[in-house]
């Protein structure tokens, strides 16, 4: 990976894990930032946010749609003893306030020894979205819960 590409890499972690404390009074209701669940050994950190947060230039590095109207949803999942980052299987859906089922389709970005999952999903003006998401290592798996209205600012 190339020094700029690194960089780039550095900034999408940044922008994803510490995105709340960038974002305006009025946004900040809207976001859920640094969040996490113990389930089972693990320590599960999550956030589900505007898509428009991002920087143009990390968007692009890892094919992210920028736009009012798509959300981007970020997963890491770290032992809770050591903290250290678990590769594991991750899959899930959302349901909208219809209760129209929107299927997640994780990637897992690698970064040093950092790992997390992305997914994204289409929203629309005062969405709110229940997701369920299955978290899979061996016979180990728990499902991570958590709900998140989205708003097109």
């Amino acid at each position: 990976m190339g020094a700029y590409t690194q960089l780039i890499a550095r900034g999408l972690f940044m922008t994803l894990m510490l995105f709340a404390a960038t974002v305006s009074a009025q946004q900040t209701a809207q976001v859920q930032g640094g969040q996490f669940e113990r389930l089972g050994s693990w320590e599960v950190h999550y956030s589900a946010f505007p898509s428009s947060f991002l920087q143009p230039e990390v968007a692009q590095a890892y094919n992210l749609v920028r736009s009012r109207a798509q959300a981007v949803i970020s997963i890491s999942v770290l032992d809770q003893e050591s903290k250290q980052s678990q590769r594991v299987a991750m899959s899930g859906y959302a349901l909208n306030s219809l209760g129209q089922r929107k299927e997640l389709n994780f990637r897992r970005i690698t970064e040093g020894d950092a790992l997390y999952y992305l997914s994204s999903i289409q929203h629309g003006n005062d969405d709110r979205y229940r997701f369920f998401i299955t978290i899979r290592h061996g016979d180990n798996s728990e499902e991570l819960r958590f709900t998140q209205t989205f708003y097109r600012n």
